[in-house]
């Protein structure tokens, strides 16, 4: 009996622990002067955002009534909305306004001051997307589709359920798959710029492979540009990481090629083997197919840094 109380009062605490609401500098937020000034203090390269309402943006001639509409269809009337997207019980914040073109940015609020900005609009030249925010947890993100030159399918107002998971918004998928995962290769080009060229190997075991070419340079750092060919095992947390986030975002079943409508970008190679020799292969041409497999490009590009090579 008394293991039973105490299990039930673990059980108690827990909940109430996760449940618990702590505190923060976004709480007292108010206006929208106060949360763009947010904004500008993440760093110098925000100065520039302008906090707006989703009805306020204008076409160069005149008023959007495209933007206009939806927004007001979906009740989407206010230029910034709260809410604790990775229930750590601090509150959130997300953002719309004009950053050079549309933008929506969240605040991701980890407590003591620490907050870490996150871009929900990837793509460039995309105008006005709509996020309603479901029970302070998904973001049901509306927006018109890219035309894909590859089916020929033209642009088409889309929603997608966006979920803050695995340190990203992803797509939320309610019944992950569970694959047997053999071997994970990702390949980047280089584009008009310098945008880093490498091949990483990753095998059952976490051996790794990673071959360096052009502009690998860990900017955070030493700032040196690095060449060669390396070797590591791979730490386990980081090995898990992208093997559950492979499975969560389903990659069999993902398109085998993606493409933004712009020109100069980089294309990367995705290479799943699994299930006795399965393969599934996803090139991605401006790397942003999908938010789960931006995440997975992130990962990857960390892991040119975060490990020990050799």
């Amino acid at each position: 009996m008394k293991k039973i109380i105490s299990i039930l009062i673990i059980i108690l605490t827990s909940q109430n622990i996760f449940s618990q609401k702590f505190p923060s500098e976004i709480d007292v937020l108010k206006t929208e002067n106060e949360v763009e000034t947010m904004i500008h203090k993440m760093g110098k390269n925000y100065k520039n955002f302008k906090i707006k309402k989703i009805e306020n943006f204008k076409e160069e001639q005149g008023e959007n009534k495209y933007c206009k509409t939806i927004a007001d269809s979906l009740g989407i009337d206010k230029s910034f909305y709260k809410a604790d997207f990775d229930h750590n019980g601090y509150t959130d914040l997300l953002a719309i306004g004009d950053y050079y073109d549309f933008c929506i940015f969240v605040l991701m609020n980890y407590g003591k001051d620490s907050l870490k900005i996150n871009k929900l609009t990837r793509r460039s030249f995309q105008y006005c997307t709509f996020p309603k925010i479901d029970n302070d947890s998904i973001i049901h993100y509306f927006y018109m589709s890219q035309p894909n030159w590859f089916t020929s399918e033209k642009s088409k107002l889309t929603k997608k359920d966006l979920i803050f998971k695995f340190g990203d918004f992803i797509e939320y998928n309610s019944k992950p798959a569970s694959y047997d995962i053999e071997k994970i290769e990702y390949e980047t080009t280089t584009c008009f710029g310098t945008c880093p060229k490498f091949y990483i190997s990753i095998e059952k075991d976490r051996n790794a492979f990673f071959k360096a070419e052009h502009y690998n340079t860990d900017k955070i750092k030493n700032k040196k540009e690095i060449k060669g060919n390396f070797k590591t095992l791979l730490k386990k947390n980081n090995y898990d990481e992208i093997k559950n986030l492979l499975n969560y975002i389903d990659f069999p079943n993902l398109e085998d090629n993606y493409s933004v409508t712009w020109s100069d970008d980089q294309t990367s190679t995705l290479k799943i083997t699994y299930n006795n020799g399965k393969v599934k292969e996803i090139k991605d041409y401006g790397l942003i197919g999908t938010y789960g497999l931006n995440r997975i490009y992130q990962l990857f590009f960390e892991l040119r840094f975060n490990q020990n090579w050799k």
